[in-house]
C-alpha cells in the first residue's frame, strides 16, 4: 500500500489481507469507520491504487447529503463506472434491462421490489468478477438513502464466495445514535463486515503528517501539542499544518473544527465568508445563480468572489455553474457560525428565492428549507410546500420520500385544522403502503380534531378519507357513524328516514364541493372533487365526471400539482368514452403528452391506459407490450388495492376475444391478489362461453356477493345481461332494460376505465331479441356497431354486427344476414376474435352428418367437424370424449371413464363409496338459516343499521362456502374421501385440457365440445340438434 499513509500501518495491513483474499479466493464486506476528517477515504483510496495494481477492477461511489440525491445514488455511479471500466464482452454479459433503468437509459424506473434490482446489480458484479478480482469502494454511507444499504447488504449476503471485495466507509459516531434514520440498518452490515475503525494519529504520526504538509520539520514538542489540540485528527492537524507554513502559531489551531476552519478563513475577505456562510445554508452543493439570489447580489459579483474561494481549496468548482465545499466539515463550520435565528432567517430567504425564480430551486428542495425556516415564514406556507413536495415525490414513485415530507409537515402544523388535513394527507400515503394501524390512529385523531373544531367541512374529509379505505368490523361502523355524523352537519338530516351509505357520499360531496368552491380553498376542492368523481361513478355520470377532471386539471395547473393533472387528464379519456365521445383518443394524447413530460407515475400510467385502449381497439399484441412495461414496475401494484390489476387486465383482454378457456383460469389466481368478487367474473365468463349450467351455478354467487360498490355496477350489469340471455331468463332481461335503456348511447365503464364492457345497445339489442322483440333488437345491435366504429372498437363493433346477423337470419331477412356474417368472418379472423370465428355463417346450414369424425387409428385421432379436419396423438381425454360422443344424451358416470372397462363395478363404486360432506339434515339446516338471515339483512337494512347488515351477510357468505363445498355443479352431493371424488377431478381435468389444447388446433370443434359436453360426477354429451359421428 502506498506510503502516502502515515500512522495507519495496521488498518492498512487488514485492507491489504481482505484484498489478497479476494483476488486468491473469495471477498467479503470491510467498513471503515470514524470521525469526519479521520482518514477514511484516504485509506481505502490507497487500497484501490493497490487493488488497481493487482490487477483488480475498482469501482466506486460516493453518497450524497442532500436529500434531493436520486435513489441508489452511490450504485448508479458504481455501475457508470463498471459500464466504463468493463470490456465490451463483459459489459454486454452483465448489462441488463433492470440496470439500464437504474442507469437512467429507459424511461422506465428501476425496479424496487427489494429484490430485482439488488439482484440486478449484484448478477453484474460477479459476472465481472469471473474474469478479475472486482472491488467496490462506497464512500460516505452514513448519508445513503436507505434502499442503497439493503442493497449493500443484499449484495455481501450473496458474494460470499465470489471474487469481489466490498468496502464502506461512515462515520460511526453519527450512524451509532439510536435516533439516526440509518441506525438499523447499519447493524446487520456491521455484524457481517470486517470493521476497522480509525482514531487519532498519535505524536510521531502528527509530526510525520505535519513535515509533509508544511514541508519543515515540527518538532515534538509542537507536534505533541498538535496532536493535544486537534485529537490527532488528519484533517485537523493538515488545517494547522498550513497555517502554520502561512506564519501563524500553532496556538491559532482550535481543538475542533469549527475554530480551526474560522482561523483559516479569517484570511479571506469579509465578503468571501459571508458568501460562503450562505452557500453553507444551501447545502453541500450550490448553484451560482440561487446563491446569488439568496444573498442578494449580482451573479458577476459572486462569481468572482467564489475564485476567491476556490483559490483557498474551501470550494471546488464542478462546471456549468455549479460548485461543492472541499470538505464538509467547511460548509458544517460556516453553518454552525450562525444562531438558529439567523439559519431560519437564511432558510426562508432561500424559499423566497424559489418562489421568485421557481426554476431555481426544486419542490423537495424548497420544501426542505420551508421547513427549516420554521417560524421565519407562515406555519400554513410551510405546509402547502409540504405537501407540495409530497405529491411531487408520490408523481415520482418516491412513497418513502413522500411519506418523510408529510411527517414534516405533521410537525410543523400549527392549527387544529391544518394538523387533521396533514394526518388525513399522511393516512393516506400509510394505506397506500400497508401501515394501516397507524394511517387508522391518524383518522381517528383527525376526526377527534374535527369534533374538537365542531368544523362541519373537516369532519366530512375525514369521512370521506375513511371511507376510501374499506374497512369491515369496528371501523366500518366507525366509518359509518362519522360519515352520517358528518352529513347531519353539512346537510341536515332526518333520523326517521335514514339514508343509504351511497346516498350520504353523493349529498355529503355535493355540499362539500359548493363549500370549497365558495372558500376558494383549492386543496379541499381537489379533494372534494375526487371524492365527488368517485361517489357519482356508474352509468349517466360520464358528462358530469367530464366536468369534474376538467376543474381538477385547472386546479392542478393553478397549484403545481403534477399528480392531479395527470389522474385527471387520464380519468377525462374515461368519461369521454363513457359517453361514447370519439373524442376520448384525443384526450388519451393529451395524457400521453403529460406522461412524456417525465413524471414517472404518469409513465406507467400511460402503459396502463394505452394496454387498455390498444385491447379495446383490437391491437391486442400492442396491448401485451404497454402491460409488460407498466409490470416492469411492479411498484405501481404492490399494494393489495391493486395488486390484481395485471390479471384483470388480461381477463378483459382475453374475453374480448373469445379466449374464455384462459380467461376461466384468472378469477381465482385475481382472488388472491385481493380482487373482491371472483364470483362475477366466473359469472361472465361462463355466460360468455355459452355455458348455461355453469353460469346458473355462479350467478347465484355473484347475486350473494352484492351489493356491488359503484366501481364494480357497470361490470355488475353486464353480467347479469349475458347471463338473461344464455339462461332465457324474459323477467330478469325486461328488469335490466328497464335499467339499461334510459343510458343507449353511452358505453359500459367500470375500475376507473380498467373495465370496457361494451355498448350499452349491445346489451340492450340482446335483451330484446331475448324477449323475442328482433326488430327493436336489430335497431339497438345497429347502434351499438355504429357506436363502437366511432370510437374505433373493431372488437366490439365486429361483436355487436355478428349478433346483428343472427337477428337479421331470425328475422327472415336472408342475403343480408349472409353478407354480413361474411364480413363478420373476414374481420374476426383478422382481429383473432375465436369465439366469432366459431359461427362464421349464421345463413349457412350445418354440415352433412358424414363431415364429422372422431376416429382413432393406432395412437393418432383423426378428427372432423364443420369442414375442418385435424390429427392429434392419443391422450386419454379423447378417449373419455369418443365415449360420450358415441352415447349422445346418456349420463355417464366419471369413475366409469377413468376405467371404462371396470363397467358395474365402476358404478357400485359410484354408489356405495365415501359419506357424504353434509347430509340432508344437515343441508337442511343450513337452508333454514340461510333464509332467516335474510329476513334478518332486509330488517337491518330498512332500519339502516348497515353495520348489522354486513355482521349478517358474513354470516350467510359463510353458510353459502359450506354448502357449496358439499355439493357439485349440478346440486349432486359430494362425498368425502370416495373414488367418485377422484374420478370426477381426474375425468373433468382431461378432459378440460383436451378441449383447451383443441381451441388452437380446431376452434370449431372445440367450441362446439364445450357448448354440448357436461362434467361432474356424471358426464353426458348433449348436443343442441343431433349430431351424427364416425367413431
Amino acid at each position: 500500500m502506498t506510503a502516502a499513509l502515515i500512522g495507519r500501518a495496521h488498518p492498512a495491513a487488514t485492507l491489504r489481507a481482505q484484498l489478497s483474499r479476494a483476488t486468491a479466493s473469495h471477498g467479503g464486506l470491510a467498513l471503515v469507520a470514524g470521525e469526519a476528517g479521520i482518514g477514511k477515504t484516504t485509506l481505502v483510496s490507497a487500497l484501490a491504487d493497490d487493488a488497481r495494481e493487482a490487477g483488480a477492477l475498482v469501482l466506486g461511489g460516493t453518497c450524497w447529503e442532500s436529500g434531493a440525491a436520486p435513489g441508489y445514488w452511490p450504485w448508479v455511479q458504481v455501475m457508470r463506472s463498471l459500464r466504463r471500466e468493463a470490456a465490451p464482452h463483459e459489459w454486454a454479459v452483465a448489462s441488463s434491462p433492470t440496470l439500464s433503468a437504474l442507469l437512467g437509459e429507459t424511461p422506465e424506473p428501476p425496479a424496487d421490489d427489494g429484490f430485482e434490482l439488488p439482484d440486478a446489480v449484484t448478477r453484474a458484479l460477479v459476472t465481472v468478477a469471473q474474469d478479475r478480482p472486482v472491488v467496490v469502494i462506497l464512500d460516505d454511507l452514513h448519508w445513503a438513502d436507505p434502499a442503497s444499504l439493503r442493497l449493500l447488504e443484499f449484495a455481501a449476503r450473496h458474494t460470499w464466495f465470489e471474487r469481489l471485495l466490498l468496502i464502506g466507509t461512515y462515520r460511526d459516531v453519527e450512524v451509532d445514535a439510536p435516533s439516526h434514520p440509518l441506525h438499523e440498518l447499519m447493524l446487520p452490515l456491521v455484524a457481517k463486515a470486517t470493521t476497522i475503525t480509525l482514531t487519532g494519529l498519535d505524536e510521531t504520526g502528527v509530526a510525520e503528517l505535519m513535515s509533509r504538509t508544511a514541508g519543515a520539520d515540527p518538532g515534538a514538542e509542537l507536534a505533541i501539542d498538535v496532536q493535544r489540540r486537534t485529537g490527532g485528527n488528519p484533517f485537523f492537524v493538515e488545517q494547522t499544518a498550513r497555517l502554520w507554513r502561512s506564519g501563524n502559531t500553532v496556538s491559532a489551531v482550535a481543538p475542533g473544527v469549527a475554530d480551526a476552519l474560522q482561523r483559516r478563513l479569517s484570511l479571506l475577505p469579509r465578503p468571501v465568508t459571508d458568501l460562503l456562510t450562505n452557500a453553507a445554508v444551501l447545502g453541500r452543493e450550490f448553484s451560482l445563480q440561487l446563491l446569488a439570489a439568496t444573498a442578494g447580489a449580482p451573479a458577476a459579483q459572486v462569481d468572482h468572489l467564489l475564485t476567491r474561494a476556490v483559490a483557498a481549496r474551501l470550494v471546488v468548482a464542478l462546471g456549468e455553474g455549479r460548485f461543492s465545499f472541499a470538505h464538509d466539515l467547511v460548509r458544517e463550520s460556516r453553518y454552525a457560525e450562525l444562531t438558529p435565528t439567523e439559519a431560519q432567517r437564511r432558510h426562508a430567504a432561500v424559499v423566497r428565492a424559489g418562489e421568485h425564480t421557481p426554476t431555481l430551486v426544486g419542490v423537495a428542495e424548497r420544501a426542505r428549507h420551508a421547513y427549516l425556516a420554521h417560524t421565519e415564514l407562515d406555519p400554513k406556507h410551510v405546509i402547502r410546500l409540504l405537501l407540495a413536495a409530497a405529491k411531487d415525490a408520490g408523481a415520482r414513485m418516491a412513497f418513502e420520500e413522500s411519506v418523510a415530507h408529510l411527517r414534516r409537515a405533521r410537525e410543523r402544523a400549527a392549527d387544529d385544522r391544518s394538523q387533521a388535513v396533514v394526518a388525513l394527507e399522511l393516512a393516506t400515503a400509510l394505506w397506500r403502503f400497508e401501515a394501516k394501524d397507524e394511517a387508522w390512529l391518524l383518522c381517528e385523531e383527525a376526526v377527534a380534531l374535527a369534533r374538537q373544531e365542531d368544523n362541519a367541512n373537516l369532519l366530512a374529509r375525514a369521512a370521506l378519507t375513511l371511507s376510501k379505505f374499506g374497512t369491515g368490523g369496528a371501523q366500518r361502523e366507525f366509518t359509518v357513524q362519522v360519515l352520517r355524523e358528518a352529513h347531519e352537519k353539512l346537510c341536515g338530516g332526518n333520523a326517521a328516514e335514514p339514508l343509504s351509505l351511497d346516498r350520504i357520499r353523493l349529498e355529503l360531496t355535493a355540499r362539500a364541493t359548493i363549500l370549497a368552491r365558495d372558500d376558494e380553498d383549492d386543496d379541499a376542492l381537489a379533494f372534494t372533487l375526487w371524492a365527488r368523481h368517485d361517489a357519482i361513478w356508474g352509468l349517466g355520470s360520464g358528462a358530469e365526471r367530464e366536468r369534474l377532471t376538467d376543474e381538477l386539471a385547472a386546479i392542478a395547473r393553478r397549484t403545481g400539482d403534477r399528480e392531479n393533472e395527470f389522474f385527471a387528464a387520464s380519468l377525462k379519456w374515461v368519461a369521454l368514452l363513457e359517453q361514447g365521445d370519439p373524442r376520448y383518443l384525443d384526450q388519451f394524447h393529451v395524457f400521453q403528452g403529460i406522461a412524456d413530460e417525465g413524471v414517472q407515475a404518469a409513465k406507467l400510467a400511460e402503459a396502463i391506459d394505452r394496454s387498455i385502449i390498444c385491447a379495446f381497439r383490437g391491437r391486442f399484441g400492442e396491448a401485451d407490450e404497454a402491460l409488460a412495461e407498466a409490470l416492469a414496475a411492479p411498484e405501481i401494484f404492490g399494494s393489495n388495492d391493486y395488486g390484481y390489476m395485471p390479471d384483470q387486465l388480461r381477463w378483459s383482454a382475453l374475453l374480448v376475444q373469445g379466449r374464455f378457456a384462459e380467461a376461466a383460469d384468472l378469477p381465482a389466481k385475481m382472488a388472491d391478489s385481493g380482487f373482491p368478487h371472483p364470483a362475477l367474473l366466473r359469472t361472465l365468463t361462463a355466460a360468455l362461453a355459452g355455458d348455461a349450467a355453469t353460469t346458473r351455478h355462479e350467478l347465484s354467487e355473484a347475486l350473494a356477493d352484492g351489493p356491488y360498490a359503484r366501481a364494480f355496477t357497470p361490470l355488475w350489469l353486464r353480467c347479469q345481461a349475458q347471463a338473461a340471455v344464455v339462461l332465457k331468463d324474459r323477467a330478469a332481461a325486461e328488469r335490466l332494460l328497464r335499467e339499461l335503456s334510459p343510458h343507449s348511447g353511452e358505453w359500459l365503464v367500470s375500475l376507473y376505465g380498467c373495465e370496457l364492457s361494451g355498448p350499452v345497445d349491445l346489451w340492450t339489442g340482446l335483451l330484446h331479441k331475448t324477449l323475442g322483440d328482433h326488430e327493436t333488437a336489430a335497431a339497438h345491435l345497429t347502434a351499438a356497431a355504429r357506436s363502437a366504429d366511432r370510437l374505433r372498437a373493431r372488437p366490439w363493433a365486429v361483436e355487436a354486427r355478428n349478433h346483428l346477423a343472427s337477428t337479421l337470419l331470425d328475422l327472415g331477412d336472408t342475403d343480408r344476414a349472409t353478407a354480413l356474417a361474411d364480413a363478420v368472418t373476414a374481420e374476426a379472423a383478422e382481429l383473432g376474435l375465436h369465439h366469432i370465428t366459431a359461427h362464421l355463417r349464421p345463413a349457412t346450414p350445418p354440415p352433412p352428418a358424414a363431415a364429422n369424425e372422431f376416429h382413432r387409428t393406432d395412437a393418432v385421432w383423426t378428427l372432423r367437424f364443420a369442414g375442418r379436419e385435424v390429427r392429434m396423438p392419443d391422450a386419454k381425454g379423447l378417449r373419455d370424449l369418443n365415449y360420450l360422443l358415441s352415447r349422445p344424451g346418456t349420463e355417464i358416470p366419471a369413475a366409469q371413464l377413468l376405467s371404462p372397462d371396470c363397467g358395474q363395478e365402476s358404478e357400485a363404486t359410484r354408489t356405495f363409496s365415501g359419506d357424504p360432506i353434509l347430509d340432508d339434515t344437515a343441508k337442511a339446516a343450513y337452508r333454514r338459516r340461510l333464509d332467516q338471515l335474510d329476513e334478518a339483512i332486509d330488517a337491518a337494512a330498512l332500519r339502516g343499521d348497515d353495520a348489522k347488515a354486513a355482521t349478517l351477510d358474513t354470516e350467510r357468505a359463510a353458510l353459502l362456502d359450506e354448502l357449496r363445498t358439499s355439493t357439485g355443479l349440478s346440486g349432486r352431493t359430494r362425498r368425502l374421501g370416495d373414488e367418485t371424488e377422484r374420478a370426477r377431478k381426474a375425468v373433468t381435468a382431461r378432459i378440460r385440457d383436451t378441449i383447451r389444447k383443441l381451441t388452437d388446433l380446431h376452434p370449431e370443434l372445440a367450441d362446439h365440445l364445450r357448448h354440448t359436453i357436461t362434467t361432474g360426477s356424471s358426464c353426458s354429451y348433449h348436443p343442441e340438434t343431433p349430431t351424427t359421428w364416425r367413431l
